[in-house]
């Protein structure tokens, strides 16, 4: 198949970039950080613009840096692009008990019931880390946006049954009901954030250290 020489013929250019470029031969997982990023938020861009072309293009960047943390991995000795695809490979079908049997084969009658799909995944994650030391914020990246960790983390503790959930009060419910009204909200608060001289992101991701840091653990992720 053509799409597997390309991702081949991809795959020998990025070796040989970190064999005989200087520049790319000495790039770390570490000095790498900000393009993941950076990569990462130019396919949302993409998405958001509705661009195919665009996002195609984009996609691609961004598996290039997957390649070269595979690469990187492999000449230390810790992992290639291989374990990386069985890993997730494994995890996949690990995950989606509703698809995929234990032996990896076809379950012969799926679900579309997408409560029983989440509750399934759900709880595959569990039964991996059963045994396994517990991290704090399993499952949460700390790069993640104040934003993005919040919605994570009430999504999170909702379906554990957490109680005392922030609710929004009736007068944000009154006029917040769809995306444009809630872009609205949030330009005015970070607006008013501005004003008051507040960084905005410090101050939500202080307030949810502050009221899940003891907890998170404890809590199923998506």
């Amino acid at each position: 198949m053509q799409s597997e020489s390309e991702l081949d013929r991809l795959i020998w250019i990025v070796g040989t970039l970190r064999e005989r470029c200087a520049w790319t031969g000495a790039l770390t997982h570490e000095s790498l950080r900000t393009y993941l990023i950076e990569e990462s938020y130019e396919v949302l861009d993409a998405i958001g613009a509705q661009d195919a072309q665009l996002l195609c293009e984009e996609l691609g960047d961004l598996l290039f840096q997957i390649l070269l943390h595979a690469r990187i991995a492999e000449e230390r000795e810790h992992f290639g692009l291989q374990e990386v695809a069985k890993a997730l490979a494994d995890k996949l079908q690990r995950r989606n008990r509703h698809v995929f049997d234990a032996q990896g084969g076809l379950e012969p009658v799926i679900t579309t019931d997408i409560a029983e799909i989440i509750r399934i995944w759900d709880a595959a994650k569990q039964s991996e880390r059963a045994g396994a030391p517990r991290r704090k914020n399993a499952g949460l990246p700390a790069g993640l946006p104040s934003l993005a960790l919040a919605q994570k983390l009430l999504d999170r503790h909702r379906r554990a049954g957490a109680a005392k959930l922030p609710e929004p009060t009736s007068e944000i419910r009154g006029r917040v009901h769809d995306a444009q009204s809630l872009s609205s909200e949030l330009l005015a608060l970070s607006a008013r954030a501005e004003e008051l001289g507040l960084d905005a992101e410090t101050v939500l991701r202080d307030a949810l250290a502050k009221n899940y840091a003891g907890t998170k653990r404890e809590t199923t992720s998506p």
